[in-house]
């Protein structure tokens, strides 16, 4: 399979590399997550070469670089929701042992009460975030044609 970066141009070009280079161009992306990766795509332009087909060229390049930033943010998607699972695990084993000591007739403190009132509302919370997290992981995959 041969990839191809560029679209046919309006006026096509017989070899570029026979025409004189008049400029070049650089794209560049910071991808997403705490990589610090970045990817750099360089290209030129050439004697003779139109407007629309340097434009597609640029198109055909960006879509390139948002493709590979989508994939470099899957894997910081699925860690963010891997801890918040573990968080929301540690969450609920924390109210249960606040409920259980508390129908064994055991008599919250104040701030012990708040924690489970505050707990339920922050399970629930963590819950929606989940949903949406594990469906920015589904659509960042069918982004990045990956999974």
């Amino acid at each position: 399979m041969r990839l191809r970066f560029w679209r046919k141009p309006s006026v096509p070009l017989a070899n570029p590399a026979n025409n004189a280079i008049t400029g070049n161009f650089t794209l560049t992306a910071q991808l997403a997550g705490s990589s610090g990766r970045s990817i750099n795509i360089a290209g030129y332009i050439y004697d003779g070469e139109s407007k629309e087909s340097v434009e597609s060229r640029l198109d055909i390049l960006q879509e390139v670089i948002e493709r590979q930033r989508v994939r470099c943010e899957i894997p910081e998607l699925e860690a963010k929701r891997e801890q918040m699972i573990r968080g929301l695990e540690q969450a609920r084993e924390v109210l249960a042992d606040l409920e259980e000591r508390q129908r064994g007739g055991y008599n919250l403190s104040s701030q012990e009460r708040l924690n489970m009132k505050n707990m339920k509302i922050n399970i629930a919370r963590v819950n929606e975030e989940l949903d949406k997290g594990t469906a920015a992981i589904v659509e960042a995959k069918k982004k990045a044609g990956v999974g």
